[in-house]
């Protein structure tokens, strides 16, 4: 499914320029990394399952960004699953599989002297303790040989800016979220020592005051935003899942 409402960083950066009319440019390069520290705030940050591929060094493979650990997922080269360890059973764990968590099948044990065939279970892909994976912060460490992995994670969902030259959030088209944005990026815009001639952070009238602004649009753009996801079938209920933002809770 196609996904609607998607607005690219250049719809806000408009909207700061033309609302508050700043005199310099030098905060425009840093409107990217505002908006997903904002977005992660109001728990409104778009994420999507990114699968790539890693190179392993010396059994040991970094991941390039901050890993949601619990729904992360490794798989060696031939697409199998290297389950994570657990220390807990001495064997291997990934999230909400069993400790067996292969198949069972009954095996006649011919070698039966008592002449009665008996059955014994025996776990096909299941776990065998030999191959497993720790993640030391964004470290994957592997207790076997190989040279690359794939793994597979809960990301930002991002699209590549040119003018960045980087990836950056997308932002869901409503008009409070919009809103509470720009006043978040004026805030951060001044508490790096810039001055406005209109606001001010030590302002005493909320209208003029971005902090004010941002703590009075944060609740209500987030609200919004889940409201008009829940009873829209356009794609974003799938396109926001992580572990703070389950839009259908």
């Amino acid at each position: 499914m196609k996904i609607k409402n998607r607005l690219t960083l250049h719809r806000l950066v408009g909207k700061i320029d033309n609302d508050f009319n700043i005199s310099e440019s030098d905060w425009i390069p840093r409107v990217a990394a505002w908006v997903t520290d904002a977005l992660s705030q109001m728990k409104v940050l778009p994420m999507e399952r990114k699968r790539r591929k890693l190179e392993v060094s010396e059994r040991i493979a970094q991941f390039p960004c901050e890993i949601n650990g619990k729904e992360l997922k490794v798989f060696d080269k031939q697409g199998r699953e290297i389950p994570a360890y657990d220390e807990n059973v001495g064997c291997c764990n990934s999230g909400s599989r069993s400790k067996s968590s292969g198949s069972e099948i009954g095996v006649f044990d011919s070698t039966n002297k008592t002449g009665i065939n008996t059955v014994e279970i025996a776990t096909i892909g299941g776990c065998s303790g030999n191959r497993n994976f720790v993640l030391d912060c964004n470290n994957i460490e592997l207790n076997f040989d190989t040279d690359e992995i794939e793994v597979e994670s809960y990301e930002v969902a991002t699209y590549h800016d040119d003018y960045y030259d980087c990836e950056c959030p997308y932002i869901y088209d409503n008009g409070l979220l919009l809103e509470a944005l720009a006043w978040y990026c004026l805030f951060k815009y001044l508490s790096r020592g810039s001055m406005h001639p209109v606001y001010s952070l030590k302002s005493n009238s909320p209208l003029t005051n971005p902090l004010a602004q941002w703590n009075y649009y944060r609740p209500k753009a987030a609200a919004s935003v889940k409201a008009e996801i829940n009873s829209s079938n356009d794609g974003w209920n799938n396109f926001f899942y992580n572990s703070t933002f389950r839009p259908r809770d």
